[in-house]
């Protein structure tokens, strides 16, 4: 594991590469580990996979964000919490903006905090509609090993 401050240029190329349009300004770190982490201000704030910078669940809950959201139902978020994809019959409401590929984040419908961030398997419209298959596939969620850098 290596921990480093960014050049203006790594900045710079992160959010050029930034799969959802939210951003944070501030001290940039990096840890360079299985996953790279961008720590700002030395809270965990955005994580590279496949090429991409996604938002993590610590600074989603630290912002208001209100695009590309999928609410779920409150049976589905123990599963969430344990790293398990999004199944179509527990959504209860989702951006019907959000097209498949998209990077999307999961709320809970009672309190709508973010529990996890993912990549779109079909679109906002189809989540709402469908009762069956998988519609996010989860690639990060509180409590794992990003959320521990906070």
């Amino acid at each position: 594991m290596r921990r480093y401050h960014l050049s203006k240029k790594k900045i710079k190329e992160i959010k050029r590469n930034l799969a959802m349009d939210i951003w944070l300004d501030g001290n940039f770190e990096i840890i360079e580990d299985e996953i790279d982490i961008v720590l700002v201000d030395g809270i965990p704030a955005f994580f590279e996979h496949e090429g991409k910078f996604y938002p993590t669940v610590i600074l989603l809950l630290n912002t208001e964000y209100d695009r590309n959201y999928v609410t779920v139902d409150m049976g589905a978020v123990k599963h969430l919490l344990n790293g398990a994809n999004v199944f179509a019959a527990g959504i209860i409401d989702a951006d019907t903006k959000i097209k498949e590929g998209d990077a999307v984040y999961v709320r809970d419908v009672k309190y709508k905090k973010p529990l996890a961030v993912g990549i779109a398997q079909m679109s906002g419209e189809e989540m709402i509609n469908s009762n069956k298959g998988v519609a996010v596939k989860s690639i990060h969620h509180y409590g794992d090993k990003i959320t521990s850098y906070s």
